[in-house]
């Protein structure tokens, strides 16, 4: 379509480019010469005015940061200003004549002449769309469109504002308060804003959780509400101008001993920090606050964690008598079935059994397949302890308790809280224990000696005996409720010459175990030393089998299990057999392993560490069973 230019008149609305002001009347009729010179003067002068404010008008339109558009009843672009070039890639050429839908996308339905048709002159409106660039890449905008007629044509004259960087802004706020929000929510302490009047304007989710209180409950709320008396007296002059920090802030630590007030009334020890901003003409004030009763429950709970560790640390150090429960038995059979009937509970289990028949295996397997797995299973030998020492190994001391206390010490108890506690030999507690163990049982509750601070525990008890317990009870050496309480789930283990089924499996296991951690590989068992070792009644149960086998190991030179010595004793003449003690097997199952390194005790490769033992251990036991220095050896 030809394209054509409007201007403006000295009225300021369109009219054709170059033409001047319409004609009229001569200007001279019936006036003199001086009056005439006089009106064209002023007619000049008049004129040179008008073309000085069309001249600033155009200025003022060519720098606005707004584009200009100025639009026929067509939608055609009659005149545009530099902004509007910028903002849309073309020229002004390119622009003046175009259609505005060419570019322009309004937010209006109708589209572009909706909005002509619906414009009434001399009232603005604004609009929000798109603009195209020459490009293609688009953008948002929001017009002021405003209309007006000329010559019986309406026109529009539309100032289009990039939304860009606005909505940049936006988003980048939006995003900002997002990231506050979600600080605020993951937050662990509770966080308060108050107003100059101490009514809550903000409260986290923390708050809610501390407080037991909703926010709706608390905005709009006075602060003071949930306040203790003393902290409620130190808020109103906490911030004044004497606690400003060099950098104009102003801030409170609250100190210990204070309180706030959950919603229904419980008062509880706090710490916090208040300071003082000013946020345009507001002056808010910011409570971070900490319910010392849950730190201090924190922790405990990373104590106790630590306490888990370093025992499972030292447990880790020694060697259990047993890596996993072997047997096919029907005695064995019955034995499981027990274990998995009982895990799933928190029932106390009592375990009996001779010496050396698995009982301590036979706790950790419950513990292993209960609820509590995940926790420590803390063991106490009753019998290893004098009779004045084992209260503070089960239940802890305080410091100065006794003499020698010289710091506070947690019990078994104490570290076994949340898991199983497996008290072994418990036939051997002393009487005056009994009691306080009973307590324990039935309330969970005990204190640290020398100490009157009730301490509460939730601990799984396992005990385990091998003695008569019953017939312990009947000789008043043991308290009858005490035993009717751990008697609740009994356990019996089979003795090894009860199952001897299960010999030929036990001796490959250790067979395996022991070659394994000795560097050798035992493939093959004689058939006569399979026998007479199932032929053994083995007094000192699994315990003993498996100190032969570690020891026939030890002695084997090649694939094949050699029992040694062992074999001649349990055999004897004539097939009788001489069976040694287990003092005897020991000792010289300690000498073997002895000459074995050359009578090294100490070092990664000495006998203690072949052994399984701590060095001092291993000493203590040769002094005991009278195993002396050889004249031409070194002990290290």
């Amino acid at each position: 379509m030809p394209r054509r230019n409007v201007a403006l008149d000295r009225r300021g609305v369109p009219g054709p480019t170059g033409t001047g002001t319409p004609a009229a009347t001569p200007l001279s009729a019936g006036l003199s010469m001086t009056d005439e010179a006089t009106l064209r003067e002023r007619i000049e002068a008049l004129q040179a005015e008008v073309l000085a404010l069309k001249q600033q008008e155009r200025l003022l339109v060519e720098h606005a940061a707004d584009a200009f558009f100025l639009i026929d009843h067509n939608e055609t672009i009659v005149d545009v200003n530099q902004s509007a070039c910028d903002s849309l890639g073309r020229t002004r050429e390119e622009l003046v004549g175009m259609k505005v839908g060419e570019f322009a996308t309004p937010a209006d339905p109708d589209g572009i002449r909706g909005i002509v048709e619906t414009m009434i002159p001399g009232v603005g409106h604004t609009r929000e769309g798109t603009h195209t660039r020459k490009d293609g890449s688009s953008f948002p905008v929001e017009v002021r469109i405003g209309a007006f007629e000329y010559g019986g044509a309406k026109y529009l004259v539309a100032l289009a504002r990039d939304l860009s960087q606005r909505l940049e802004a936006e988003s980048a706020l939006r995003e900002s308060e997002e990231r506050l929000a979600a600080v605020l929510r993951s937050a662990m302490d509770a966080i308060i804003i108050i107003d100059s009047k101490s009514k809550i304007t903000l409260f986290n989710e923390a708050a809610e959780k501390v407080f037991r209180c909703d926010a709706d409950q608390a905005i709009g709320q006075p602060f003071e509400r949930f306040l203790g008396t003393a902290f409620r007296a130190l808020v109103p002059g906490c911030l004044e101008p004497n606690g400003e920090d060099d950098t104009g802030q102003r801030y409170l630590w609250v100190p210990e001993g204070l309180t706030a007030r959950r919603l229904d009334g419980e008062e509880f020890p706090v710490e916090a920090t208040i300071s003082r901003v000013q946020v345009g003409d507001q002056e808010l004030r910011t409570i971070i606050l900490r319910d010392v009763n849950e730190r201090k429950r924190i922790e405990d709970e990373l104590r106790q964690i630590q306490r888990e560790k370093i025992y499972l640390q030292e447990e880790l150090s020694t060697v259990h008598n047993f890596e996993s429960m072997v047997g096919s038995s029907p005695e064995m059979k019955a034995v499981f079935e027990e274990i998995e009937k009982v895990a799933g509970t928190d029932s106390t289990v009592l375990i009996t059994g001779e010496t050396g028949s698995g009982k301590e295996l036979i706790a950790r397997a419950i513990h292993n397949a209960s609820r509590r797995k995940s926790r420590v299973l803390v063991k106490v030998n009753c019998a290893a302890f004098p009779a004045g020492l084992i209260e503070s190994e089960l239940f802890g001391h305080e410091k100065g308790a006794f003499t020698g206390a010289h710091a506070r010490r947690i019990g078994r108890f104490e570290l076994a809280n949340g898991g199983t506690i497996f008290l072994d030999e418990i036939g051997e507690l002393p009487p005056d224990l009994q009691i306080k163990l009973l307590r324990v049982l039935q309330e969970g509750e005990f204190e640290r000696l020398g100490s009157t601070t009730t301490q509460r525990v939730d601990v799984r008890v396992i005990a385990a005996t091998n003695r008569d317990i019953a017939a312990a009870v009947e000789q008043d050496r043991f308290r009858s409720d005490l035993f009717y309480r751990l008697n609740v789930f009994p356990i019996r283990v089979p003795s090894l010459r009860e199952r001897k089924s299960d010999i030929p499996l036990l001796i490959q296991h250790f067979a395996v175990k022991y070659g394994t951690k000795l560097g050798k590989q035992i493939e093959s068992i004689p058939r006569n030393v399979m026998t007479q070792l199932q032929a053994y009644d083995w007094p000192g149960n699994v315990r003993e089998l498996e100190n032969v086998i570690e020891r026939a190991v030890i002695l084997s030179s090649g694939s094949e299990l050699e029992p040694g010595r062992f074999i001649a004793e349990v055999s004897g003449p004539a097939g009788q057999s001489q069976i040694p003690t287990l003092e005897e097997l020991e000792r010289d199952h300690i000498v073997s392993v002895l000459e074995l390194t050359g009578w090294r005790v100490r070092g990664e490769n000495g006998s203690a560490a072949l052994l399984g033992l701590k060095p001092t251990t291993l000493e203590a036991r040769m002094k005991k069973l009278g195993i002396e220095r050889q004249k031409n050896s070194n002990i290290s």
